[in-house]
């Protein structure tokens, strides 16, 4: 008797703690298997609430990009319902947001979803593609910023997504998806945030599973003629990984990753790429005339996105970590999220042992010639805070912006006789600001100097928060290398010092 009591004693609790779940939630479905004119059909029941009214927003912007995209301008006919599917009066206040009203008694929500684009052969803003959905019988693309949203007033509440989908295909993600039945995928996240980070590739699968330490690492690869093909990027981004696992101290900061590839065979010579970087995964987009073009390609971009575990997604300010999708306040620190993670996929390769000094000094050159295009007398935080406005120099983060994290790195190791660089920094922040955690945007500068060497500020006022002239020449003496600022070449000192040799040793290992 006792045993039948404490049975249903459980139960009970169980069947409430489900309730409560899914009355707390938002509930979405998402309708694969039936598009009609490249639209998606997506609907979802709203968590319970007692709101007149509410203001559901679509992002105008997300994270990693630093420009409106609006993906509201893909939504048409919303609609809301009552339990008896009468409909209650919906507002479009603008391309991003609508208002419901009647909130409390509203049972279902309903819209179509249109695609972000068609083709990467066609102009799409600059090909920022990797952030929108893309729509066909044999793949879908899929980033939730595109499809799903959220009310104002219920900003931080879990979402449980059933997803519609051919019995055959596969959701390659950082997500756990369960499958309900042969045609339908369950997930849930703790918020938003979560699910916008975790963007989805849908299609039969071409897939791979590699160790990195203590990191399971997925690569999933689609493309509509060539098959079986993720076992070869993954033997190509092994070797890298590896490398950046070595790079950032011996232990990677997630334990699961997913590279999601697709791959538009196209006629026309080259090769046009996009990226975009999340907590636990990176969506590439290619198109190019031949597939031998990929591996190459997939591991400069991939190194760089792959980098962004550490920042900005484990490294970031109060700004990143609050973000605002309707109207989102920049941080001052780009040069940190963009140019410090470009430095390391720079830097990486040469500290590693995988390239010659003078591959690495090619390197230099590069940026060196990318920064002739940009306006270097402009403050990088003012820019930075700015970012959206002056698209123009928004570029330069990855040029000019890395070779600051050249000098700052060589500048750190002469002022710690060796021991201390930007990989050591890097490591430091993320001790004290992790996942979960962020910085005051106005205090980062006093806290490096605090946490290395208070000289170290004025590298901040002078090149960062100032316009003052990148100090290459003068770093790179320090390390024995000569840099002709007219030809922009950069050279290896004859005979160098042993103060030269012993800082470039500390510096790159060599």
């Amino acid at each position: 008797m006792k045993t039948i009591k404490l049975f249903f004693t459980l139960a009970f609790f169980t069947t409430t703690a489900l309730a409560q779940s899914h009355n707390h939630s938002y509930q979405y479905t998402i309708d694969l298997l039936n598009i009609q004119d490249d639209q998606v059909t997506v609907s979802f029941s709203p968590p319970k609430n007692k709101l007149e009214q509410g203001k559901f927003v679509i992002p105008k912007m997300v994270p990693g990009y630093y420009d409106a995209m609006n993906f509201g301008q893909y939504i048409s006919d919303f609609s809301a319902f009552d339990k008896t599917g009468k409909k209650i009066l919906t507002e479009r206040l603008d391309q991003n947001s609508w208002m419901v009203h009647d909130l409390k008694n509203v049972a279902k929500i309903s819209y179509q979803v249109a695609d972000g684009w068609d083709s990467l052969q066609q102009n799409t803003r600059g090909a920022k593609s990797a952030a929108s959905t893309f729509i066909q019988d044999s793949v879908f693309v899929i980033n939730y910023n595109s499809l799903a949203g959220y009310f104002q007033e219920m900003n931080n509440l879990p979402y449980k997504i059933n997803i519609k989908k051919n019995k055959d295909f596969y959701a390659s993600s950082a997500l756990n998806y369960i499958l309900k039945n042969d045609s339908t995928d369950i997930f849930s996240v703790k918020n938003y945030r979560e699910l916008v980070d975790a963007p989805v590739l849908y299609c039969i699968p071409d897939t791979t599973w590699i160790k990195v330490g203590n990191a399971e690492i997925l690569i999933s690869f689609y493309n509509k003629e060539e098959r079986h093909y993720s076992k070869k990027i993954a033997d190509e981004l092994e070797t890298i990984l590896k490398n950046q696992q070595s790079y950032l101290g011996g232990k990677l900061p997630v334990d699961k990753y997913a590279f999601l590839i697709y791959y538009e065979s196209s006629k026309e010579n080259g090769l046009m790429g996009d990226g975009l970087e999340h907590a636990q995964s990176t969506v590439c987009l290619y198109n190019s005339s031949s597939i031998n073009y990929l591996p190459n390609a997939l591991i400069s971009v991939a190194s760089h996105e792959f980098f962004h575990i550490v920042t900005p997604l484990n490294i970031h300010s109060k700004e990143i970590e609050n973000y605002d999708f309707l109207n989102p306040t920049l941080s001052k620190h780009l040069w940190l999220y963009e140019g410090m993670t470009e430095y390391a996929t720079i830097h990486m390769p040469i500290k590693q042992k995988m390239i010659s000094l003078k591959e690495f000094a090619r390197k230099i050159e590069e940026k060196t010639h990318g920064m002739e295009a940009f306006d270097n007398k402009l403050s990088f935080t003012n820019l930075s805070k700015n970012a959206v406005e002056r698209q123009d120099q928004y570029m330069n983060f990855y040029q000019k912006g890395a070779l600051l994290g050249l000098c700052l790195d060589i500048k750190l190791r002469e002022l710690s006789d060796g021991k201390i660089g930007t990989q050591e920094l890097v490591q430091r922040l993320m001790k004290k600001y992790g996942k979960g955690k962020y910085f005051n945007d106005d205090a980062l500068f006093d806290e490096i100097a605090a946490m290395t060497f208070p000289k170290i500020r004025t590298f901040f006022t002078d090149y960062m928060e100032g316009g003052d002239p990148i100090p290459l020449k003068e770093c790179l003496a320090k390390v024995g290398f000569e840099y002709d600022e007219t030809t922009k070449k950069i050279n290896l000192i004859n005979n160098p010092n042993a103060q030269q040799l012993a800082l470039r040793k500390a510096w790159i290992n060599q």
